[in-house]
């Protein structure tokens, strides 16, 4: 029987529905699927299964070369990690925007600062005319560690805590408005979008910050925006969401998510038969 080990985090150590989701579609599967959180158990354990799945490592934002060492680790063991280790590498800085930028895809304006300081940032944000923006950890996850820089309040400006690298963003003004919106890709197939609706005066969208969710259907250009993307890689990843703002004259992202998305399985019925069907294939049970 195949064995399914899904790396969870201590802040959340039970299942989420879409876990739930998932942990159901494989079983119903014949695989045997499992989880337990990637800090307190034995690295032994997750070496010994045949896959494992960082689908729920959502607490790797207070210690980021901890998770980094991780994966090295069970690589070394020759773990099967899902996704591949290359590209939660690459996915692990959020540089990879400066690459899309490059590349031609839609991205906000964004800038590397390798060490945050008030003269670094006030000197872009005077170089492009912004009044305002995020600063951002480059390794990070759901909005911990984020701020936003108003340049007429620059005085009051706290940059208590922030060390090393980090990234610059130009506000997007419209966030609030539009929310943010989340497609699942299952082998680069399209599964499914979610719309994560910010609570009023919020800019963050995620859950601790108050923002709610609804399924939204999407336009085909809109899948298709998204899908670039995902053609940028050089793999196909089993799982990926791509976040962004869908605006009338296109689609930008806001970020691309291939180490632990929470997939919103449960918004789509049968999408986690498919991940779990996806996922079997590729270990060929």
């Amino acid at each position: 029987m195949t064995a399914i080990l899904i790396a969870t985090c201590l802040e959340y150590p039970h299942p989420t529905p879409n876990l739930e989701a998932l942990l159901g579609a494989l079983r119903s599967s014949g695989a045997e699927a499992s989880y337990l959180p990637w800090k307190t158990t034995p690295l032994e354990t997750f070496a010994a299964a045949d896959a494992v799945l960082p689908l729920c490592c959502w607490d790797y934002y207070d210690d980021p070369e901890r998770f980094l060492r991780w994966v090295d680790a069970l690589e070394a063991k020759g773990t099967q990690l899902i996704n591949p280790p290359t590209l939660l590498r690459w996915n692990f800085r959020k540089t990879y925007l400066l690459e899309m930028a490059k590349a031609g895809l839609a991205v906000p304006n964004t800038f590397h600062l390798s060490e945050v300081s008030r003269e670094a940032i006030e000197q872009r944000m005077e170089e492009k005319g912004w009044r305002i923006a995020v600063l951002k950890p480059v390794s990070g996850q759901s909005g911990h560690g984020v701020r936003k820089l108003d340049w007429d309040k620059r005085a009051e400006w706290s940059l208590k805590g922030i060390t090393g690298e980090s990234l610059l963003q130009e506000y997007q003004e419209d966030i609030g408005a539009l929310g943010e919106t989340t497609l699942t890709f299952i082998e680069g197939a399209f599964s499914h979008a979610v719309r994560r609706v910010l609570k009023a005066g919020e800019w963050r969208a995620n859950q601790q910050f108050g923002a709610t969710y609804e399924h939204v259907d999407v336009s085909q250009d809109v899948i298709d925006a998204a899908r670039d993307y995902l053609s940028h890689l050089a793999q196909v990843p089993l799982y990926a969401r791509v976040d962004g703002l869908v605006r009338p004259d296109g689609f930008i992202l806001t970020e691309l998510e291939l180490i632990d998305p929470y997939l919103y399985l449960e918004f789509s019925s049968g999408s986690a038969d498919v991940l779990a069907r996806a996922l079997l294939r590729q270990l060929g049970s």
